[in-house]
Order: C-alpha cells, then sequence, then structure tokens
C-alpha cells in the first residue's frame, strides 16, 4: 500500500512538473521555422539512394516570376561584357524564378554573378526551394567578393613598408551554392521531383547582380592517376625552363579584405627581410585560416609543360593537425586530391611541393599568364566537425533541459528524479558520448596520433558517459563542468575549423628541380639576431613616423598626434593620414601609440601631444577644469562637425557652455534575445516594461535567466525613460534624493532582489549556451557574439530596449551612453592644423573607410562604434541590425561629466550592493549628502564655486 502511494505521488510530482514546465503562449508567437528545419546531414539521409539529377538548365535571372515589394530591382543589358540580360537585385527582399525538371534527383545549384560595390560585407541569400528553405544550410549562402591591393607596398618615413588600403575590384564570377562554414567538402544539393519548382532567393546582405541561374548536378573529378595517365597519352613533358617565384604577398585577388600582407621576422631568410625595419613579406596564415577564403597569384611561364608548385610555408598555430587548401589552376580544380591539399604542423618553416603522402602533383601549364588560385577548405576535417557541430547542438539541448529543473545552482542532496523527469536528454547525452568517442577515434587514425586535440573529445566523452550511467548520482553534480566542457567544445569547433598557413613565396619549377631549403644556416640566423638586438636601442616601436620626412621638417610643423589603441588602428590612421589628410591640408602628422597611463604626466610635463584620440568619456572635462585642453566650440565650422553627431555623444563632452572634445565612438545598450529558445517557449520580444515582467516568470520557470546591467547604467535606463536627469540643471549638485532616481533605484534593485536577477555573469557565454536567452547589453556585444559563438548564428539578434508607454501611447525607449573623445591640448602650436585634423578625423567617409579598414585587418569582431550618424550608412551592417540601431539611438541620452562626477557612479554601486544584500530600497539616500559634497569640494578646488 505505502508502495502504491508513493507511486501516485511521483506521478502527480511529474504532472506537477510537466505543467510548471510547460511553455507559456500567452504572449507567443508561431514556432520560428529554425526550429523545425532538417540539417543539411539529415537532409541527405532522407533523400539517400536517390539518383543524381540529369538535367542542365539554365534561367536567365532577369526571367523571374515574382518578387515582394521591398526587393528592388533593376534589368541590365550585356552589363560588365557579359552577354543577355542581368538582374540587379537589393539587399532585402524576395524574388524567385521557375524551374521545369525532366528528370528528379538531387541536383546543384550554380549562379553566375557580379558583386557589385556595396558595404563590403560578404554578400548572403537565403535559398528557397518550392516558397521552403530545405535545410539550415540553405540559410547561408554566401557569395564572395572581390579584393586587390590598392597599389604596391610603399615605405614610410622610417623606412617601414606599409600595407596598401585594400579596395574591391568586382567581376563576373561563377560559384556554386556551399554551406558557409566549409563542413561539406561538395556543393550543396537540392532534391528536385519531375515538373515545375521555383528557386527562390532572400537578401540578407548587400545587393548583387546577377545573370545566370543554372541547375544540374556536377561531374566528379578524376583522380590524380587518371590526370596523369592523359598526361602520357598526350605526350606532355617536363618544361625546361627557369622556376618562376611568386612573393606571397604579391597577391592579384582574394576573396576577404583581411588577407592583406603581413610582416614576419621569425626566420632570416623570409623574402624580403630586414633586422629593424617592417618588411611586408607573407600571407599571414593568423588571418588565413576560414573556410572559403580564397586568394589568386598570377605568374606566366615561358613554355607549355609540366610544373611543380612549391610553397615555402608555415603552419605552427594548429598543433598535431594538417591544414588544407583547395587549389585551382587557372579556375579549374584539375584533378580529386587537389580538392584538398595538406599541409602539416611544425613549429619551422617548410618548403615542399603540392601533393600528397606518395607523391608529388604536377601540374600541366600552357605559355603565358597562367593563375593559381588557393582556397581555404577543411578536407577531411569538414565531416569530423560536421558531426561535433551536431553534437554540441544536442548537448546544449541537453543542458537546458536539465536546467529546467535544477537552476543553475544544483541541490547535491535532492533527489531530482532524472530518469522520469528528462529521459530524451540522458538518452542524448549517452548517444553523444559514443559519437565522440568514435570521432576521437576517426581523428586519430586521421593524423596519425592522439594529440591535444584528439584528448579533449576522450575528456567530454567520459564525463557524458558517467552522467548518463547513473543519472541521479552524477547529473547534479557534474553539471557545472558539464557547462564547461560545453563551451570548451564550442571553442574546439572554433580552433579546429580554422585552417591558418602563413605563405613566405610560391615558386613554379619544373618536376625534376631540387626544393629550395626551407631555414637559414646557423650563421645567418645569428648574423641576423644580432643586427636586430643591437638596432632595437636606437628604433622607436611606438612611433609611427610623420607623413614626410622628418628631415624636411622643423619640428613645430609636424603634429603630434597621440592614441592608446591597438597597433592594428595605428598603422591604419597612419594609411589614412598619408593618402588622405595631409595631401588635402599640407598638414604633417607624427603618429604615436602609448599606454593610457602616459598622456597625463606627459602633459603635466609639458611634453604632451597636439591631439589626444580615444580618450574615455570623463577624460576630457577632467582635463579641461584643469585647463588642459582647449574649448572646441569657437572653431571655424564647429557647428557643422557638432552636427555630425546624435546631441547626446556632446554631452559628456560639454561643461559650462563649452565644449572640449569631439566624439569619436558612442556605444548604448540594445536587448539582445536568442529567438530559437523564446520561440520554443512561445514568448514574444517584449516592447514595454510591461511585456518585459510578463516575460520573467515565464523564462525563470525554465531556470532560465535574464541579463540586466548592475550600477548606474542600469538604473540611468529607468530614470531617463522618466524624462529624469542624474544632475541638476545648474550641475552643481546631484539628483541622488529626487523622487524620479530614487524611483528608478528602486526599480533596478527590485530585478536582483525580487527577481532574483544576476549581478554578475558573463553575458555572451550564458546567452550562447542559452542559459540567459536574452538579456541587456552594449551593442558592440554583437562583436564578441559573431566571432565567438558561430554554432548559434542566425538564432539571435538585437533589437531596441524596451521602453516606457508616454501618455500619448508612444514608447519611450531611452538610454545612457558612453565612448571616446578626441581633445586637443593646451600646449598646441598650430590650432588651425590641429582642428583641421579634428574636422577631417570625424567626417562620414573618414570614420566609413576606418571602419571599413578595421574589419579588413581584424574582421567581422572588429566592427567600429563610430559616433558619426552618417558613417553609419556605410558600414557593414545588414539592413535589419542597421535599422535597430538607428531605432534605439533616436532615444540616446548622453550624461554630463562635472568635477567630482566619479563620486555619483560610486554611490550608486555601493547602494547598489547594500540595498541587493540588505533588501533596503532606500539606501541610495545615504550617499546623497556626501556626493554632493564631494562635487562641491572639487568645484572649490578648481576655482568653480
Amino acid at each position: 500500500m505505502r508502495s502504491k502511494i508513493s507511486g501516485y505521488i511521483v506521478l502527480a510530482l511529474g504532472l506537477v512538473l510537466a505543467a510548471f514546465f510547460r511553455p507559456c503562449t500567452a504572449y507567443g508567437s508561431e514556432r520560428n521555422s529554425l526550429l523545425v528545419e532538417k540539417s543539411y546531414r539529415e537532409y541527405l539521409e532522407d533523400h539517400s539512394g536517390k539518383p543524381d539529377g540529369t538535367d542542365d538548365i539554365k534561367i536567365q535571372a532577369a526571367d523571374f516570376i515574382s518578387k515582394d515589394a521591398a526587393m528592388e530591382t533593376e534589368i541590365l543589358d550585356g552589363y560588365e561584357g557579359v552577354g543577355g540580360k542581368s538582374i540587379y537585385t537589393g539587399e532585402t527582399g524576395y524574388i524567385e524564378w521557375e524551374v521545369n525538371i525532366q528528370q528528379s534527383g538531387l541536383y546543384n545549384i550554380e549562379v553566375l554573378y557580379y558583386p557589385v560595390r556595396g558595404k563590403g560585407n560578404t554578400i548572403e541569400r537565403v535559398i528557397y526551394i518550392d516558397g521552403k528553405v530545405p535545410y539550415k544550410e540553405a540559410r547561408y549562402a554566401y557569395l564572395s567578393r572581390v579584393w586587390s591591393d590598392d597599389g604596391d607596398i610603399y615605405r614610410d618615413a622610417n623606412g617601414n613598408e606599409i600595407r596598401p588600403s585594400q579596395v574591391e575590384t568586382p567581376c563576373w564570377r561563377k560559384t556554386q551554392i556551399y554551406d558557409s562554414l566549409g563542413y561539406f567538402n561538395e556543393p550543396l544539393m537540392f532534391y528536385l521531383e519531375k515538373g515545375k519548382h521555383t528557386i527562390g532567393f532572400e537578401s540578407v546582405k548587400e545587393p548583387v547582380i546577377l545573370n545566370m541561374i543554372r541547375v544540374y548536378k556536377a561531374d566528379r573529378k578524376k583522380s590524380y592517376a587518371e590526370i596523369k595517365a592523359e598526361y602520357q597519352s598526350k605526350g606532355y613533358t617536363e618544361a625546361d625552363v627557369k622556376p618562376v617565384k611568386i612573393q606571397a604577398e604579391d597577391t592579384w585577388a582574394k576573396s576577404d579584405k583581411t588577407l592583406y600582407p603581413s610582416s614576419d621576422r621569425s626566420s632570416a631568410i623570409n623574402e624580403p627581410q630586414d633586422p629593424s625595419k617592417v618588411r611586408l613579406n607573407t600571407i599571414d596564415g593568423g588571418k588565413w585560416k576560414m573556410p572559403r577564403q580564397w586568394i589568386t597569384w598570377r605568374f606566366n611561364v615561358e613554355q607549355d609543360g609540366l610544373y611543380k608548385i612549391v610553397l615555402r610555408y608555415r603552419q605552427n598555430l594548429l598543433s598535431g593537425l594538417y591544414v588544407n587548401r583547395k587549389i585551382m589552376i587557372n579556375g579549374e580544380v584539375p584533378f580529386k586530391e587537389a580538392e584538398a591539399v595538406k599541409f602539416g604542423y611544425s613549429t619551422d618553416w617548410q618548403v615542399r611541393a603540392l601533393g600528397d603522402d606518395q607523391q608529388e602533383f604536377a601540374f600541366y601549364l600552357e605559355k603565358g599568364e597562367n593563375e593559381l588560385t588557393m582556397e581555404v577548405t577543411l578536407g577531411d576535417m569538414a565531416d569530423v566537425l560536421n558531426r561535433v557541430s551536431d553534437s554540441l547542438y544536442n548537448l546544449n539541448e541537453a543542458y537546458r533541459k536539465i536546467l529546467m529543473i535544477t537552476g543553475a545552482e544544483p541541490d547535491l542532496y535532492r533527489d531530482y528524479g532524472f530518469k522520469k523527469l528528462i529521459p530524451d536528454a540522458i538518452e542524448v547525452m549517452a548517444k553523444e558520448a559514443a559519437n565522440l568517442r568514435q570521432i576521437s577515434a576517426d581523428m586519430e587514425e586521421y593524423i596519425g596520433q592522439k594529440g591535444e586535440n584528439v584528448v579533449i573529445l576522450d575528456k567530454i566523452a567520459l564525463l557524458l558517459e558517467q552522467m548518463s550511467d547513473d543519472p541521479e548520482e552524477n547529473i547534479a553534480k557534474s553539471f557545472k563542468p558539464f557547462k564547461e566542457n560545453i563551451g570548451a567544445l564550442g571553442t574546439w569547433i572554433l580552433t579546429v575549423g580554422q585552417q591558418p598557413l602563413t605563405v613566405d613565396y610560391i615558386s613554379i619549377m619544373p618536376v625534376s628541380d631540387p626544393l629550395p631549403r626551407a631555414e637559414g644556416s646557423f650563421f645567418e640566423n645569428l648574423i641576423f639576431e644580432i643586427k636586430s638586438f643591437i638596432m632595437s636601442f636606437f628604433v622607436d616601436y611606438n612611433s609611427l613616423g610623420s607623413s614626410l620626412p622628418t628631415k624636411e621638417l622643423k619640428k613645430d610643423e609636424i603634429l603630434r598626434v597621440w592614441l592608446t589603441s591597438g597597433r592594428d588602428q595605428s598603422q591604419i590612421l597612419r594609411e589614412m593620414i598619408n593618402d588622405s589628410f595631409t595631401p588635402e591640408t599640407n598638414v604633417n602628422v607624427d603618429i604615436k601609440l602609448i599606454s593610457a597611463d602616459t598622456l597625463l604626466p606627459s602633459v603635466l610635463a609639458g611634453i604632451g601631444p597636439d591631439i589626444s584620440l580615444g580618450n574615455p568619456a570623463g577624460d576630457p572635462i577632467q582635463y579641461a577644469i584643469r585647463n588642459a585642453v582647449v574649448n572646441l566650440e569657437g572653431m571655424p565650422g564647429f557647428d557643422e562637425v557638432a552636427g555630425r553627431f546624435h546631441p547626446s555623444a556632446l554631452v559628456p563632452y560639454t561643461f559650462e557652455g563649452k565644449v572640449y572634445a569631439i566624439p569619436e565612438t558612442q556605444v548604448f545598450p540594445m536587448l539582445f534575445y536568442r529567438k530559437d529558445i523564446l520561440a520554443e517557449l512561445g514568448l514574444e520580444v517584449p516592447q514595454t516594461w510591461d511585456d518585459f515582467y510578463k516575460l520573467i516568470p515565464e523564462v525563470q520557470k525554465q531556470n532560465m535567466q535574464i541579463g540586466f546591467p548592475q550600477g548606474i547604467s542600469g538604473m540611468q535606463i529607468f530614470l531617463y525613460q522618466k524624462g529624469g536627469e542624474l544632475y541638476t540643471p545648474d550641475r552643481r549638485r546631484s539628483t541622488l534624493d529626487s523622487d524620479m532616481t530614487i524611483e528608478a533605484f528602486q526599480k533596478q534593485t527590485e530585478l536582483f532582489t525580487t527577481y532574483k536577477f544576476p549581478r554578475d555573469f558573463d553575458f555572451p557565454n550564458r546567452f550562447r549556451t542559452g542559459e540567459m536567452p536574452i538579456g541587456i547589453a552594449d551593442y558592440t556585444t554583437y562583436n564578441n557574439l559573431i566571432a565567438f559563438a558561430p554554432e548559434i548564428r542566425g538564432l539571435w539578434e538585437f533589437v531596441p530596449l524596451p521602453g516606457t508607454v508616454a501618455e500619448d501611447g508612444s514608447i519611450n525607449r531611452a538610454t545612457p551612453s558612453t565612448g571616446t573623445g578626441a581633445m586637443m591640448l593646451r600646449g598646441v602650436k598650430n590650432k588651425e592644423a590641429a582642428w583641421s585634423f579634428l574636422e577631417w578625423w570625424t567626417r562620414a567617409e573618414t570614420q566609413s573607410r576606418f571602419a571599413v579598414e578595421m574589419e579588413s585587418v581584424l574582421g567581422q569582431s572588429a566592427k567600429h562604434a563610430t559616433a558619426n550618424m552618417e558613417a553609419l550608412v556605410n558600414m557593414p551592417w545588414t539592413k535589419t541590425e542597421y535599422d535597430h540601431l538607428m531605432e534605439q539611438w533616436k532615444y540616446v541620452t548622453g550624461t554630463p561629466e562635472v568635477p567630482g562626477g566619479y563620486y555619483v557612479s560610486r554611490a550608486i554601486d555601493f547602494a547598489s550592493a547594500a540595498a541587493y544584500i540588505n533588501a533596503d530600497m532606500e539606501t541610495l539616500l545615504d550617499y546623497v549628502t556626501e556626493t554632493n559634497d564631494e562635487i562641491t569640494r572639487k568645484r572649490r578646488e578648481f576655482g568653480l564655486e
């Protein structure tokens, strides 16, 4: 009887929990299509055994059958030398074509396109078949752009080589549709039954001109053995000529603006090389590593014949693994093995001819100009990463199911009944443990050893086995390591999915010629190191030089500019000054890279710069009250310059009616959310705080969390949306004792006390795992997520903040902001020249170019948060991202800087911590007198009272 009652209790408990964890749909929408789309692997499994298609159908892109109102189009006849009509398609909207299939089967799609200039992004489209996305990978069809060096490498006043800017050189390109991550080496296939179908493209990023869409099944490449036999049958022989050497930095075209010439000083025989000067002598593997990136070199050979292609290269970043490159000669892969040529790991430079473990490959080249293209591909690692990525996705789902039961901190002494509540998650863990074990074995066979990149898979598999074998004993106590291992697995995918290869030169050689040496001799290396050591005492590596050789100028004629950003940013600015600012103004600029704590003592010592860039928002006013910076308001054209920014951007740099800095960057919070998780829970993105508060229990029922900023920025959101200010109009006192500020403080504090929001958290990591599916963070968090969480691409976005409903029904989404500014120091010799620099630096075209150059050097994770609103239009955001940013920017509110203002943020931090601990919502009042006294004391100290 007792056991029967116990059974009823367990059943009842299960029903209660099931009801408790059932997603609420009161505020929900229809399930997001992302949640029901299959992966390409599943799609292929569903169509296994289906034949390849036999049709070869070419569709003139201008003959579309329909498009929506958002799609901007223009018909072009004979565009850029290609016959027939082409169609320009805009960066948003949908367009589709009809195709009549005669034979059912699996088909590839090929596109002839022209990458018309846009914002510099990769062109991205979603592929639809009969109005539906057939699988997830079809959501990310990328068409690469074509970039090249804008001129030759040149040298600055110090003799260092400067990389040329990267410019688009668009041309007609033909490409098949591949998955963007490179997890499938073959082009994507689409199953089409006999009959009429529609093929649709939805624009995600960038416009493009389309000429032809081809539906066919690509032929499989012949093996090298077959091609070698053809060489023999045609009588091809080895060329009898001198080798042709191509310096890797002398590229003809490339897929990405990040593939620029780089400097490498690790070997004395790098070509070219110098013991003290910068020489751009390689293509850096740290940039050339992502699947689908390609570089093309052009070269001439003196006669028809067989050649081998020899590389001097270094692959020292991916320990114990191979990297792969697809080899194309004159746009075509010559044989099957050339689709993935391996390059092994070594800490030293290597020289080898393209080939495999058994032989070197011979390539037939005709006399005259030829093209060599090398494209990053994953080779045999593609299948491994695909399987691990699937495992990561499944383990993330299992993690969230456990989280919904245990919360972030499981009770180690509680019997949760995991076997009854989450049997599917336990089964997933067991299955993925077996998968990871098999992947580990496959990798060991592939690379020939059990390296560090294999051991981590075994470690995670062991943990999963323990959790699935005895769930009640091990899941709760292993929950934290489980979370950490999921993060580690995501990082592993990022690391192994990169294929870095640094190349010094490429040599086109007769097949029987001996290989060049890979490293310098002992004496060459010794002499080089000694020279480098001696020259290090005479070279200022922090100075990037002036625009013209300093011997031609007097010291006072050079405008001195200091900045605290990285060397890459400094180099970009140096180049922009050389080719834009100095030719326009005839003002010469000396750029110096300094540490953040160098400026103040230099100014106090009277040896500071004329202009300082990248200053935090709180600094200019602190320099101003010490009479160390120049008031810019009276400068010619100041009103025009100030009009480039949102009015809020100038607020932190304005004091007593004077402006002491010009905004460079402006950053403000946005609402980030996981589209997949909110759709799964049936929840809508909150538009108002009422919506937000209704969403809280629905998220927390699943033991998930919501991110909200603690400290002053979180309080300011509530304060500014009610029309409040942080200081009185005369800026002599804080408003910490005003009803509006206290109410805002209480609202913020209640989120952490009553609603149990976490105060300290790593938002990108928790957002990535789904533990925190919604949160408020600076919009620059986008940079982190786009670079370090590719597994959730397309599953998240940022939108404007929830707002406060005004009496007229409008929504006030006010938010604070921060940023950096450029200031002119008091010791400047030539104010007109300094002002001309600030005016040039904050122009829309200058800021846009700097942003594009930043991304070309550092990738998508380096989006520049410019304060110039016009510049944002030309930066590489998608149309949706741009619209969301501009909508939120309309409500951005500036925070004034006042003497002693640092005490306000300190007081709010202290009060917030005290309120969190003691649940005392009025603790802010304890700091009012102390804060206002500090402001008064500072004003008196600087003679402002």
